[in-house]
């Protein structure tokens, strides 16, 4: 009888001690997007992309890992499939409001407006207190633009040694004259700006690119100067 009390209080003391261990492995589990995001930005996509195998295997269904495949894939069109799996089967999760943000800049960039719009209005509707539903508020980006005044590097100075993941697209034309149009127009405001073409279901679309960041932040803030200046329906792009 005495053996059998002494087994019993050993497996309720072991029990007990393991417990909180499966508990912070299960609290633990998840991996951390956020930092990897942060590493894309400073121009470390190559570190991140060699995990992305494990991280796909580990973390199967995860919406944050897919969140991250996304971000990484090159192809427009399969990015966007990636980011609409996310607002479709998890409307819910942390990276709802940033997958259908990506789908609004994906449709606007390829000169897709009416959808790249659809898109916003869903986005103000499903997330109302997102960050991106407000960033095409006027009155925030007026305050924004007077509060602080975005580093905007010039034609003539030389190209910053860092890698320059953002840029803001003041327009997409089917015509290369209309891009060449409003580049020239920008350049002689002392703005860098280039040209960047791409083909979309057999069609030539020419996007006039202003400006080189490194931050999405700094993106922002000049987005929100050449909407107040120029009167132009801009969006922050990744180079």
């Amino acid at each position: 009888m005495r053996i059998r009390i002494q087994t019993f209080i050993i497996s309720v003391i072991v029990f007990g001690l393991c417990k909180p261990i499966l508990f912070a492995q299960t609290n633990s589990s998840e991996p951390d997007i956020r930092h990897r995001l942060e590493m894309i930005e400073k121009g470390q996509a190559e570190a991140v992309r060699a995990e992305l195998p494990s991280l796909m295997t580990n973390y199967q269904n995860n919406p944050g890992v897919m969140y991250l495949q996304a971000v990484l894939t090159t192809d427009g069109t399969e990015a966007a499939k990636l980011f609409q799996n996310i607002v479709d089967n998890f409307p819910k999760s942390e990276w709802g409001d940033d997958a259908l943000y990506k789908l609004y800049q994906y449709y606007y960039s390829i000169g897709l407006y009416k959808t790249a719009d659809q898109k916003l209005t869903q986005l103000k509707e499903e997330y109302p207190f997102s960050a991106y539903a407000s960033e095409n508020n006027p009155a925030i980006e007026e305050k924004q633009a007077v509060k602080e005044k975005p580093t905007v590097i010039k034609p003539k100075e030389p190209v910053p040694k860092f890698a320059t993941n953002f840029t803001v697209q003041v327009g997409a034309f089917s015509t290369l004259q209309n891009a060449g149009e409003l580049k020239t127009k920008f350049e002689k405001e002392g703005y860098q700006s280039n040209i960047f073409t791409i083909v979309s279901h057999g069609k030539k679309l020419h996007k006039v690119w202003v400006g080189e960041f490194q931050t999405i932040d700094e993106a922002r803030r000049f987005n929100a100067e050449i909407k107040s200046k120029f009167n132009l329906t801009s969006i922050v792009v990744s180079r």
